[in-house]
């Protein structure tokens, strides 16, 4: 569809759910989204935002010249992925700092460099500058940002730790690193450890007792979608909330983004960190 192509920030897809709702019009009269548009004609898409309003929780961590580092709730989106929906944590960032909505390539996205799963919690950055969101967009693409999470997992009665070494799991004295690649996997949203997915690399390390819950650290060398939460179910460690890959289920997905080092992409960022929410302290017993 023509006006995905034309209007910053707005998908074809989401223009044309736009259109089959019955806001695009062509020359003021209602048209469907394979209208074919004739030289001349005068298009216009209603595409209602949903007001900001107040969004309670977003605890800010730090700022610097070039980034702005927010603590993102458990339960809200990085940024709105269609107009009209709720506010997202870049709304509330924008509403703050408003050169981050010039910062990014996409007005929607308010600069965010990169993106947080909806259930997870932890530090998210915002960049100032198109300069320093363009440096970190590029790191984050190389693997060059240091990304630090912590899970709580349960685990089965007769759970070994360490694993033994294996094919994608390599044993050192920081702990274990999975190494197992990912793909699409057997039905929506979901990702699976497949041979011919994409690589993808994991140091998982306990830091609470063998119990029937566990407190882990991850980092993520690389950073693919869900990486985190089927590297860790393929261990046998599904994530406490994380039902979508066997996970108990909870009042919210048990993954948490603790710290971020942006150093890599800009030299004068330091690593910040978003202390642990105390439901996970709650949630080891």
């Amino acid at each position: 569809m023509v006006l995905g192509r034309r209007i910053a920030g707005l998908s074809r897809r989401v223009a044309r759910e736009l259109a089959l709702a019955g806001h695009l019009t062509v020359d003021g009269q209602r048209a469907a989204p394979s209208h074919r548009v004739r030289a001349g004609e005068r298009l216009e898409l209603d595409a209602p935002a949903a007001p900001v309003g107040p969004i309670e929780g977003p605890e800010l961590l730090a700022t610097t010249d070039a980034i702005v580092y927010v603590v993102k709730p458990a339960g809200l989106h990085t940024h709105r992925l269609r107009p009209g929906d709720p506010p997202a944590l870049a709304d509330w960032v924008a509403e703050r700092f408003a050169e981050c909505a010039a910062a990014g390539l996409d007005p929607r996205e308010g600069g965010a460099v990169h993106r947080l799963d909806r259930g997870t919690s932890g530090v998210v950055a915002f960049a100032r500058t198109r300069a320093a969101f363009l440096a970190a967009r590029e790191a984050f693409a190389a693997a060059r940002v240091g990304k630090h999470y912590m899970a709580v997992t349960t685990c089965p009665f007769d759970h070994i730790w360490p694993p033994s070494a294996g094919p994608w799991l390599g044993l050192s004295d920081a702990g274990v690193e999975v190494s197992a690649p990912l793909g699409p996997g057997f039905g929506r949203d979901r990702v699976a450890v497949r041979r011919t997915g994409q690589p993808a690399r994991t140091r998982v390390a306990p830091e609470s007792p063998p119990g029937p819950r566990r407190l882990w650290s991850l980092e993520l060398l690389t950073g693919r979608r869900h990486q985190a939460r089927v590297h860790l179910a393929w261990l046998g460690l599904p994530i406490l909330g994380d039902e979508l890959y066997g996970g108990e289920p909870a009042e919210r997905l048990y993954l948490h983004a603790l710290r971020l080092d942006l150093s890599a992409a800009i030299s004068s960022e330091q690593p910040i960190t978003a202390p642990l929410p105390l439901e996970f302290a709650a949630a080891l017993g």
